[in-house]
Formats: C-alpha cells, sequence, structure tokens
C-alpha cells in the first residue's frame, strides 16, 4: 500500500470519507501489521494536519464566500439542490413540512439535509455541539433552527452565496 498516494488525495475527501478513513486507521493501529500501524498514524497525522490547515484558512473568510467555495468545491447533487430549494421556497417550515414539500416521508430530508451540511463542514464551520458526546447539529450549519416552532429557515448569509450559485428561491407572486 502506498500511504503517500492516499494522503495525495486527502484534500477531495468529503469529511464523511475522511471519518471512514480515520476509522479504518484506528482499526489498524489497533490490530494491523506493524506496517499497517505506521501507515496508518502518517495518515491520521496527515489528516489532522491538513484539517487544522483547513480550518485556519476557512476562519478568515467571510460566511458567503466560504458557502460558495465549498459548493463550487462539491457541487450539489440534482437531490442536495432539491434539500437547498425546498428550504428556500418554504422558509420557516418544520422539517416534517419540508420533507413533505419535497415529496419525502418521515424526517428523510432532515438527514439528507444535515449530511449535505455533514459533508462540507470543513469548508463551512463547525456544527454547534450540545456537550462532548454531541457529533453536531449539522442542519445548524447553514440553516436557523427556531425551537419554540421547531422551524427552518435558510440563513441570510446562506440565502445570497447559493444566489451567487444560481440557486434561488422560486419567485413569489
Amino acid at each position: 500500500m502506498n500511504i503517500a498516494k492516499i494522503i495525495e488525495t486527502l484534500p477531495e475527501k468529503s469529511t464523511a470519507e475522511r471519518a471512514r478513513m480515520r476509522e479504518n486507521a484506528d482499526r489498524w493501529l489497533t490490530s494491523g501489521t506493524p506496517q499497517q500501524k505506521a501507515a496508518a498514524k502518517e495518515l491520521k497525522d496527515a489528516m489532522d494536519n491538513l484539517e487544522a490547515q483547513e480550518r485556519d484558512a476557512v476562519r478568515h473568510m467571510p460566511v458567503a464566500e466560504r458557502v460558495v467555495q465549498a459548493f463550487t468545491k462539491r457541487p450539489p447533487s440534482e437531490t442536495e439542490e432539491k434539500l437547498l430549494r425546498v428550504l428556500l421556497d418554504n422558509p420557516g417550515s418544520t422539517s416534517s413540512a419540508l420533507t413533505q414539500a419535497i415529496g419525502w416521508r418521515a424526517q428523510s430530508r432532515h438527514l439528507h439535509f444535515g449530511t449535505m451540511c455533514q459533508n462540507r463542514e470543513a469548508d463551512l464551520w463547525p456544527a454547534e455541539k450540545s456537550g462532548p458526546e454531541d457529533k453536531g447539529f449539522f442542519s445548524g450549519i447553514l440553516a436557523e433552527f427556531e425551537p419554540d416552532g421547531a422551524t427552518f429557515t435558510m440563513k441570510p448569509e446562506v440565502v445570497g452565496a447559493l444566489a451567487q450559485l444560481g440557486i434561488h428561491a422560486k419567485a413569489r407572486a
């Protein structure tokens, strides 16, 4: 295995892909051969360094610029664009209402929206956490949540950034 080639691909990997790579490296550190353990340590060190650099670079960018960069680097899929548009078209709606508006069932829209945000977290900003064991409220990266009515609205800076990318709310009559 050529760990250097794997390390070269890290900037292109999503947060989820990096998490899987980190899990594999942890497994090798525990039960791998000496070569696998060395490769796992090298990979984890490279990931830590890259993620620190990415956080530092993003920290100084305006929010809109971060959003444009994140969705340019990893363009939204057709499904992700639907997720963005349904929230733009229905601000102040519950997750259930947004799920129905997209034509899905249960809370599937919320799950997919959160995953979309999580996959771009490194290029945006960290999800808020409610405690040390919390993995983060990923939907809250791009959307504001109003607890009283359990409603979601796209953050204003995000609306402007998405417009720069050609993703707009439907024109209202």
